[in-house]
C-alpha cells in the first residue's frame, strides 16, 4: 500500500491582478494552506481562463487597465458557465461607493488592501463554504430550484444587498430620476428619524429643502455627465431639525435602470 498519497487541493482559486508582486504574494499565501492557484494579469485573460476551466472562487482586483474588475465581474455574471462563481474583490479603494458597486455587480465580499493573511484565509474559506453549501442545496433540490421565479431570485438578491448596505455607518440613499427614494439603509433611517417604510414613500424634496424640481433636474443631468459629485447641503429630520450634511453622489446603472447612489455624512458638529 502506498503511504505517500497525493494531497488533493482544497479548492481551485483564480487570482486576477495586474501587479505581479500582488499575484506572487496571494499565490504564496494561499498555496501554503492547500489551495490550487491560477494567476492572470488582466481582465480578458481572466474571462477566457474562467470559461475554459471554471474555478471555485475568484479573487479580483478592481483597478486594472483596459478592463477593470467591475467590468470583469459583470461579464462573469452574464455567462451561464461562470455566473455562480463567487467573486471577492481585493482593492486599495475604500470608499463606500466602491463597496456598494462591488456588491451591485455581483461580488460576494470585499477585502481592502493592505490585507492580512488571516483576513484573506478567513474570507476565502467562508465564501468557499457558502458555495459548497449552495451546490449541495442545488443538487438536493434541483426540481424545486427550477420552479423558482425570476422575481423570487431578485427579491433574494435585494435582501442580500440590504444586509451588506445596512452595515455601513454612512447613510445610503438610492434615488431614481423622478427624485423618488427607492432604497435606504438602516443608517439613513437613524439619521433622519423615519422608518424605512416611511422614507420609501418620500422624495428628495421631502428631506432636502434646497432641491426644487428644476434644481433636481439640473443636478441629475450634472451627475449623469460627471459620474460623481460631492457637495454640502442640509436635510430635514422627522422632528423638524435642519442637519448640515456632506453628500457624495455617484451615477449607477443597474439592469437598464438609472439611479443616484448618495452617501450622506452628518457634518453639523464639525
Amino acid at each position: 500500500m502506498d503511504n505517500h498519497q497525493v494531497q488533493l487541493p482544497k479548492a481551485n482559486i483564480l487570482v486576477v491582478d495586474d501587479t505581479p508582486d500582488n499575484l506572487r504574494l496571494l499565490s504564496a499565501m494561499l498555496t501554503q494552506v492547500g489551495y490550487e492557484i491560477r494567476r492572470v494579469i488582466n481582465g480578458q485573460t481572466a474571462l477566457k481562463t474562467a470559461e475554459a476551466a471554471p474555478p471555485d472562487l475568484i479573487l479580483l482586483d478592481i483597478m486594472m487597465p483596459e478592463m477593470n474588475g467591475y467590468e470583469v465581474c459583470q461579464h462573469l455574471k452574464a455567462s451561464q458557465k461562470t455566473r455562480d462563481i463567487p467573486v471577492i474583490f481585493i482593492s486599495a479603494l475604500d470608499e463606500v461607493f466602491d463597496k456598494v458597486k462591488a456588491f451591485a455587480v455581483g461580488g460576494v465580499d470585499y477585502i481592502t488592501k493592505p490585507f492580512s493573511e488571516e483576513e484573506v484565509f478567513a474570507r476565502v474559506e467562508n465564501n468557499l463554504t457558502i458555495r459548497r453549501l449552495q451546490k449541495q442545496l442545488t443538487e438536493q433540490n434541483i426540481l424545486l430550484q427550477q420552479e423558482i421565479s425570476d422575481r423570487q431570485k431578485a427579491e433574494s438578491a435585494l435582501r442580500l444587498s440590504q444586509f451588506y448596505l445596512d452595515k455601513f455607518k454612512d447613510s445610503i440613499f438610492f434615488v431614481n430620476s423622478d427624485a423618488q427614494l427607492v432604497y435606504v439603509n438602516e443608517a439613513a433611517c437613524c439619521h433622519l428619524g423615519y422608518s424605512r417604510t416611511q422614507l420609501l414613500t418620500m422624495t428628495v424634496y421631502d428631506i432636502d429643502p434646497n432641491f426644487s424640481t428644476v434644481a433636481w433636474r439640473s443636478h441629475w443631468k450634472e451627475v449623469r455627465q460627471k459620474g460623481s459629485l460631492t457637495f454640502e447641503s442640509t436635510q430635514l429630520t422627522q422632528d423638524g431639525q435642519d442637519i448640515a450634511v456632506e453628500i457624495t453622489v455617484n451615477y449607477l446603472e443597474l439592469n437598464g435602470r438609472e439611479f443616484h447612489c448618495a452617501s450622506v455624512r452628518n457634518i453639523t458638529s464639525y
